[in-house]
Formats: C-alpha cells, sequence, structure tokens
C-alpha cells in the first residue's frame, strides 16, 4: 500500500506508544516507551537536560504528526531528572509524569513530587507490585499502576484493598489475555493496560460464528489468487457503505493523490487489486459491532508498519507483508481460531507460515513488528532487520493510519 510521502532512515532513540484502556474498551490515554538506539555504547540514559529536551521534543513531533490524538501521554521521568534539573514547561493537560518502579525514594523526590501535584501535574506510580521502598509514593500517585506480572493472585485482593483507601484510580498493567482482563474488571480496576490488545480471547471449539462466516466468506472471495477486477467491482458495490468508505480512504490523505477518484474501477487501475482488496477487507473488518476502535487501528498499523520494514528492508513483495500483518489479528476481530480462518482463506503458503509460526523472512518481519509493538527491545535487536528502520516506519504507519481511520469513520 504504497503511498507517495517518503521514508527515511532514522538513526535517533526508538519509540512506540501503548494505548490505556477504560473499562469500555476506549483508549483513554498512551504509554510513551523509548529506549536509544539500541547499537553498543549508544544507551540513553533519562537523566538531565538532555532527557528533558528528548520528552519535550519527542512530545512536540508526536503532536506534530498526528499520533496523540488528543489523549494524555504518561511519560517516565527518573528520579534525577525530577530532582537536579529544571523542568521546562510541559502540558499538564496532556502529560502525566510517570516515576518507575526501580526508583530511589528520597526526601528531594517526595518533595518535588508534591510541588508538582501542586502545580496541577498527574503523578502516575509505575509497576507496583508490593516493593516496600514505593509505598510512600502511594499517597501522591493520581494512578497507580499494579503490575499483574509480578503481582501474586493470592496476595490481588489484599493488596486492592489497601489500595481502594487511597485516592489513587487503580490500572492494571500487563494485562496480556481476556481472562486477566475479566480477572481484573471483576476486581474493580478502572483502567487497563498490556497485550490483550493484538491476542484473542480463548476459544474452545471449531466453529466460526455466523456472523463472522458470512464476513469471512467475503475475505476468502477477496483474497482469491484469480480474481479479476471486475468480480472485486462487483463484490464491493455489493455493500453501498462499503464502496463509499473505500473511495473515501482512497482520497483521504493516506494517499494525498493529485486527482480525486471517482469510482472503484479508477481505484483499481490507479491502485492496483492488492490494495483494493485489502482496503475492502480491513474496512469490513472495521465496521464490526460491539468491537473497540483500536483493534482496528492497531491491525491497520501493524500491516502498514510490515509492509514499510519490508520495503526498506528489500523484501521482493511488501505487499505480502502488509497481507501478513492483516491477517496476523483475524483471529482477534473474528473470534475463531487463526488456523481454522487460514484454512478457508486462499493465501500462499509463504504468507501462511508467516502468520502461525513467525517463520520465513515475512515471519521475520512480522515478529520484528510484533516485539516493537511490545517495547521488547532485545528482540527488536536481534531481528535481523537493521534497528534505523524501525522509528521512520513506525511513525509513518502511525500517521498513515490516522488518515485511514478518520477516512472511515467519519460521519
Amino acid at each position: 500500500m504504497n503511498s507517495e510521502q517518503p521514508v527515511k532512515e532514522d538513526r535517533s532513540g526508538l519509540i512506540v506508544r501503548q494505548p490505556i484502556f477504560n473499562e469500555q474498551l476506549k483508549v483513554v490515554s498512551y504509554q510513551l516507551c523509548y529506549e536509544k538506539n539500541l547499537e553498543p555504547g549508544n544507551a540513553l540514559l533519562m537523566d538531565g537536560p538532555s532527557a528533558a529536551t528528548l520528552l519535550l521534543s519527542t512530545y512536540a513531533s508526536l503532536s506534530q504528526d498526528g499520533n496523540i490524538r488528543k489523549v494524555p501521554l504518561f511519560l517516565p521521568f527518573s528520579a534525577e531528572l525530577l530532582t537536579e534539573t529544571d523542568l521546562p514547561h510541559l502540558p499538564k493537560r496532556n502529560m502525566l509524569i510517570e516515576i518507575p518502579p526501580n526508583t530511589k525514594v528520597t526526601r528531594a523526590l517526595l518533595f518535588s513530587i508534591v510541588s508538582l501535584r501542586q502545580e496541577g501535574y498527574r503523578i502516575v506510580l509505575d509497576g507496583f507490585a508490593l516493593q516496600k521502598h514505593l509505598f510512600p509514593l502511594l499517597r501522591f500517585a493520581n494512578i497507580i499502576k499494579v503490575d499483574m506480572a509480578r503481582t501474586p493472585r493470592k496476595k490481588l485482593l489484599g493488596m486492592l484493598k489497601i489500595l481502594r483507601k487511597l485516592k489513587g484510580t487503580l490500572l492494571a498493567q500487563n494485562v496480556d489475555t481476556f481472562d486477566t482482563l475479566q480477572i481484573c474488571k471483576r476486581a474493580g480496576f478502572k483502567l487497563f493496560q498490556g497485550s490483550f490488545i493484538s491476542k484473542p480471547a480463548t476459544v474452545h471449539n471449531d466453529t466460526i460464528s455466523t456472523k463472522s462466516a458470512a464476513l469471512l466468506q467475503l475475505i476468502q472471495a477477496l483474497q482469491k489468487p484469480e480474481i479479476k477486477p471486475q468480480e472485486i467491482e462487483s463484490l464491493v458495490i455489493l455493500d453501498p457503505i462499503l464502496s463509499f468508505k473505500m473511495l473515501r480512504v482512497i482520497n483521504s490523505a493516506a494517499y494525498s493523490l493529485p486527482n480525486k477518484i471517482e469510482s472503484l474501477q479508477q481505484a483499481i487501475v490507479m491502485l492496483g487489486l492488492d490494495q483494493i482488496r485489502s482496503w475492502a477487507t480491513i474496512i469490513m473488518l472495521s465496521n464490526q459491532e460491539g468491537k473497540p476502535e483500536e483493534w482496528s487501528r492497531n491491525l491497520i498499523a501493524r500491516a502498514r508498519m510490515c509492509e514499510l520494514l519490508a520495503e526498506l528492508d528489500g523484501h521482493p513483495k511488501p505487499e505480502s507483508a502488509f497481507l501478513v500483518g492483516m491477517l496476523s489479528l483475524l483471529d482477534l476481530l473474528l473470534e475463531a481460531r487463526i488456523e481454522l480462518i487460514l484454512e478457508q482463506v486462499a493465501v500462499d503458503e509463504e504468507v501462511k507460515i508467516a502468520v502461525l509460526k513467525h517463520h520465513g523472512p515475512l515471519g521475520k518481519i512480522l515478529h520484528a513488528v510484533i516485539s516493537f509493538e511490545n517495547g521488547d527491545w532485545g528482540v527488536v535487536k536481534r531481528c535481523g532487520i537493521p534497528e534505523m528502520l524501525f522509528k521512520p516506519a513506525y511513525r509513518h504507519s502511525m500517521n498513515w493510519t490516522e488518515s485511514a481511520m478518520q477516512a472511515i469513520h467519519q460521519e
């Protein structure tokens, strides 16, 4: 899905945003996770004026690119940055100051936090799992992030009984499955963060719901290798909303075409079959009722980043990487096992192996993108794709996705 916007190599720090959800699974904030260039000798210490400058420039660049979507950002600050540096003015409404769990708590730090609270800043305590050294910070935290990966289940209810006496909102961190999400909701958490957003709920049978089956039949028809342009046009025209949204996406800022596309036939000629059937599939998936909007955003962004990395890394078929990224989240949106879905969709064996096992060149790209999404920088370093390509691919995919999502969901 090439657009005319260039993507340049970037050797600065790696950055990824991770969504924070409320109980209705709507995104209310983003966590900003970053890591300096992973080459030896270039580790970033988030301390001192240079760190403050990085925070500001990162925030400004994301705001300019449109990646924040007008929800607040959680930004991690070191103790040294908070106590020994004159922080420049930071927007109180659009960012929260996060204290990492390995922070050494001193009187100077507590004084700084009290001062920041008085100035109107909100404080987030990150990664709480009953560490005694963090107890003095609890009463000052607007949000307390409880690390579900490090908190034993048998101690959770007792800990929550204590935390509920405080004024801080409880956020469940490292919620990596929908089963854990449900446990956290029942326990009284109000906010949630973790990789559950890209993992399907546990499926115990080999059936596909009637609603998902109808959608899968359309996807299967669109993905037939021998499909002709006229067939795609006929399939899309059957759904007036689908055809309208497709034209709106194609004419959006995601492509920035010089002339307006007036018909599907014209769009097929201009963009090609692969892009048209991919967009038809994405829009159909995005229109499902009861599914969080962030799922569609995640699907589009992952697919686009896979494609961009494939293109930048010299893969001969970047459009196949887009397909791999898209298919990797179909089980989440269709609520069925991915093996069952891929049995019914005609795709190359290379694509199927990439999605199921993360094997082959396309599988390597998918695994790298998922690792990047999770902030697993060590895996990113070892994936075999030049690290300098990730940041421009990610930022471009975020901007591109926002343009596409606005076109899809515009009333």
